[in-house]
């Protein structure tokens, strides 16, 4: 899910190396491209960062909906105790303890969702860092091989032998930063009991 969400940073900034950097000149002055290909999924998917960030976010949602699990059963149970106390309550006590727990379930729901989206900032945040570092390499590979032209893989429909620089840039990756913890919020964060009132109405 995380992969699938993942912005096109990278493979936008390279398509704009296209054309960007060299001044305006005429058609004839144009100097013959030299191009370098970079295959950005494979970076952001197999080098030892990305795997290790994918490791760690796996993690953080197992805990996450395991606790999510755990005080969603605590208000299934709650919901069958109120039923059982419905005909030994007066209407006021009864409508007073479901509305308690009408706002716990609201409270529950808003943390679930404000998780969901610390999970996938985080993610974002830690990817930006890939793709900073990743930046740092292609540009310098680039400059090494005196490249005026950076695309895709994605976009390329065949290829030279020897143009693809991706594994050029996946090596010195998992030397320069080989891993980055993602700054999640701990999953016992989630309350299904806060003191203010509820944020939500009803589940997503």
């Amino acid at each position: 899910m995380m992969r699938a969400a993942r912005r096109l940073g990278l493979a936008a900034w390279m398509a704009l190396t296209a054309i960007s950097g060299a001044p305006a000149a005429h058609a004839q002055q144009v100097a013959p491209p030299i191009i370098i290909i970079v295959d950005v999924q494979q970076i952001l998917h197999d080098s030892l960062v990305a795997k290790s960030i994918q490791k760690q976010m796996d993690q953080h949602t197992e805990r996450y909906t395991k606790e999510v699990s755990k005080q969603e059963n605590e208000l299934r149970q709650t919901q069958d105790e109120l039923e059982s106390q419905r005909s030994v309550l007066t209407r006021d006590a009864f409508n007073a303890k479901m509305r308690d727990f009408q706002r716990r379930y609201d409270a529950l729901d808003h943390s679930v969702q404000m998780a969901r989206q610390a999970l996938q900032q985080a993610y974002n945040n830690a990817m930006t860092k890939v793709e900073n570092t990743a930046l740092k390499i292609i540009s310098n590979i680039a400059a090494q091989r005196k490249a005026n032209l950076v695309i895709t893989k994605a976009a390329a429909l065949l290829e030279e032998p020897g143009l693809d620089i991706t594994q050029e840039v996946i090596r010195p990756l998992d030397a320069t930063l080989p891993h980055v913890t993602p700054a999640v919020p701990p999953a016992e964060n989630l309350d299904a009991a806060p003191d203010g009132p509820a944020q939500q109405q009803g589940r997503a």
